[in-house]
């Protein structure tokens, strides 16, 4: 029990750690897409609608499929709203570095079998140079589902998914944007590189 505590302590200190470097460099990072050619994808443009109801996971990949496969500075857009998604998986190698600004609320999707067997919300594989930031929410809606697990009372449980996975991640930073009610951890960074 106790290397359990002193397990959770190091995770909560390593979280702050996080969130107080990137509250220190948001203001030096206004704009924390790197200048230079690239382009931008505004995930409403291509279908995203911000109500809070319509599952938008097709246009929020389409946008991570279309950063991904270009060069330069790519820029992806969560404007204000509320965009619920599923399970999302953003994986590289990318052919350029990539932001994702957010400047509204991602919402999660609350029926556990759009997740694969311990499956994460977003996940994060073979990135390099990854910038997430803005003020706005990643909401895993977590609150909805605890009661549907039983992870407290049995070991034998199916775990519920992790909102932020970032795995080989070189030079990757999340700042500004909050984490909200997780359904399990709120952010795992694993085997990556100068990422905060």
């Amino acid at each position: 029990m106790a290397c359990t505590d002193n397990v959770m302590r190091a995770l909560f200190l390593l979280a702050l750690f996080c969130v107080m470097h990137g509250e220190k460099e948001e203001s030096k990072r206004i704009d924390a897409k790197a200048s230079g050619p690239g382009g931008s994808f505004d995930i409403t443009k291509l279908g995203a609608s911000g109500n809070g109801k319509i599952d938008n996971t097709k246009a929020v990949q389409e946008a991570w499929a279309s950063a991904c496969g270009d060069t330069g500075k790519q820029t992806i857009l969560i404007p204000k709203g509320d965009f619920l998604v599923g399970q999302l998986n953003f994986t590289g190698p990318c052919k350029g570095d990539v932001t994702i600004h957010v400047d509204g609320n991602l919402l999660s999707t609350m029926d556990l079998s759009q997740y694969k067997e311990h499956g994460n919300w977003i996940e994060i594989l073979r990135v390099d140079n990854l910038v997430i930031t803005g003020k706005g929410n990643l909401d895993g809606l977590g609150p909805a589902v605890w009661s549907k697990n039983s992870c407290a009372k049995k070991y034998d449980c199916k775990i519920l998914p992790n909102s932020l996975v970032m795995d080989f991640v070189n030079n990757g930073e999340v700042s500004g944007v909050t984490l909200l009610n997780s359904k399990f951890f709120h952010m795992k960074a694993l085997t990556s590189a100068r990422t905060c």
